[in-house]
């Protein structure tokens, strides 16, 4: 009984430290957080000296998101986009989809005459198809108008999921152009120009390949042809895609999303900056959660420090579109109350609907 007793102690002692504890978040989330009256895109952001006295030193922002799905986020980060490009000198827009689905994205926002519903419908990911996306770049578009090329906004892919348009463009220009061993290359490229056709392949076909591809990256380099910084981009991504296939690791994804940052980086100078449009698990800067892989955000941080600044995002209730294994289709999921023992319920217990908190 006696022992009994002391347990039942401790635990109200436990949970009572816990409660003060929580208590002293929620306190210091009211004190000091950064209010979002609300996830309006269009109401921007005023100029804020708390918000620049944080962002003034970055180079990289990462933006996550909790689900591929809500309305919010997206608006939200729309938001704040903004602000960098306004008040940070932003003109680098990331997002996880492939280099080359991006690439007539870009640049229509530079001008160039098309459909973005139907350039949205190609990039990749239906995640990425929607009406909040779609405005977002239309306002991208409208602010590049009456800009310098060095002043405008650039739209890239930097995910490594596919290469299939990539591979599609390469064999385009090899056809149209003199190379020695083209053929060579050309059936190599047959095999990626197809999404997800490379599960016929064994590793060492795989292999095979990546030393060819290698090959034929270090061509383009050499060689004088215009543009020749697209088609070594666009290279390069067939033979991030078939690292991944060799080793299909979340963080072999992770690790070549951040060298393209870099890339972008590089290639824009050493002022650029950058804007990255990512799941969190993405941008943390230490592990991803169900993989234990380092994220791409823990490489960036590695290489740029405190350059690097990742915001995540999260929610208590609500609703989101998702993927449903079980059904095999996009559905609507709800959460009705907030989950218990997590960050959620206790940020929910704030005085704000909706904030932005430095830890």
């Amino acid at each position: 009984m006696k022992k009994n007793i002391v347990t039942l102690i401790l635990i109200i002692f436990c949970n009572s430290c816990l409660f003060s504890q929580n208590n002293a978040i929620v306190k210091a989330i009211n004190e000091n957080a950064f209010q979002l009256n609300n996830s309006d895109p269009n109401i921007d952001i005023d100029k804020d000296a708390k918000l620049d006295s944080i962002f003034n030193k970055v180079r990289i922002f990462g933006f996550g998101e909790a689900t591929h799905g809500t309305k919010e986020f997206f608006n939200l980060k729309f938001k704040f986009f903004k602000y960098l490009v306004k008040n940070q000198g932003v003109r680098n827009f990331a997002i996880e989809a492939s280099y080359a689905n991006c690439i007539a994205i870009n640049n229509y926002i530079k001008g160039q005459k098309n459909d973005p519903k139907e350039l949205l419908k190609n990039i990749g990911f239906w995640i990425w198809n929607t009406q909040e996306v779609l405005e977002l770049i239309e306002w991208m578009k409208k602010f590049n108008v009456d800009k310098i090329q060095s002043n405008q906004i650039n739209f890239y892919g930097i995910d490594i999921m596919d290469c299939s348009n990539s591979a599609k463009i390469i064999s385009e220009h090899l056809t149209e152009n003199l190379y020695k061993n083209k053929t060579q290359y050309l059936d190599i490229l047959s095999f990626y120009t197809i999404k997800n056709n490379t599960k016929y392949l064994n590793k060492n076909i795989l292999k095979n390949h990546l030393i060819v591809m290698n090959e034929l990256k270090e061509i383009l380099k050499s060689s004088e042809v215009k543009n020749k910084e697209l088609y070594i981009s666009l290279q390069n991504s067939i033979i991030q895609y078939i690292n991944l296939c060799i080793d299909y690791r979340q963080e072999i994804r992770d690790k070549e999303m951040s060298e393209n940052i870099n890339q972008i980086l590089h290639f824009n100078g050493n002022e650029s900056k950058i804007f990255i449009w990512a799941h969190n698990f993405h941008i943390k800067k230490n592990n991803i959660t169900y993989t234990n892989d380092y994220a791409m955000g823990h490489f960036l941080k590695e290489k740029y420090g405190n350059e690097y600044y990742s915001l995540g995002f999260d929610f208590a209730t609500g609703a989101f579109n998702a993927y449903s294994i079980k059904n095999k289709k996009i559905e609507i999921f709800s959460i009705t109350e907030p989950m218990t023992k997590t960050s959620s319920k206790l940020f929910n217990e704030s005085s704000f609907d909706s904030f932005f908190f430095r830890f």
